[in-house]
């Protein structure tokens, strides 16, 4: 009986750990998208801004860096095994990069928003509250 039980329990085990890495279909043009995406942020980083406030995100060339790296994972993700778990994981990753750069809701906005044209690209319909937590995230406005 105890050897059934435990059967019955390694096979549950196995068939959950298969469903949480399910690969994810995504449309065929988003590695391109991708990479379009990294080539704009890369020429916002690559521009000399004459704006001394960091209220846009042009004018923030570190943010921009890491925007890229975050598309980067994305992009390293669709072309390998794409599923969602490893997304929310290419999410939560960038958004622990970004946090420490991100001093108000506006910034935190647009990181949010950049997130969100990854994941329409490649097809993720949902960061399961991880945006919209990081941009309620408390921070003091400077």
């Amino acid at each position: 009986m105890k050897q059934l039980l435990l059967l019955g329990f390694l096979s549950c085990a196995a068939l959950t750990g298969q469903a949480q890495s399910t690969p994810m279909q995504v449309p065929a043009k988003a590695s391109s998208q991708l990479a379009d995406l990294m080539d704009l942020t890369k020429a916002e980083v690559s521009k000399k801004s004459t704006v001394k406030a960091k209220t846009h995100a042009e004018a923030r060339p570190e943010l921009n860096r890491y925007l890229v790296i975050s598309a980067n994972d994305f992009l390293q993700v669709t072309n390998n095994a794409p599923t969602k778990e490893a997304y929310l994981q290419c999410i939560d990753k960038g958004l622990a990069r970004l946090a420490p750069l991100t001093t108000n809701v506006q910034d935190r906005q647009q990181v949010a928003e950049y997130f969100q044209e990854l994941m329409e690209i490649v097809g993720l319909e949902s960061s399961d509250g991880r945006l919209a937590s990081f941009v309620a995230q408390p921070k003091a406005e400077k």
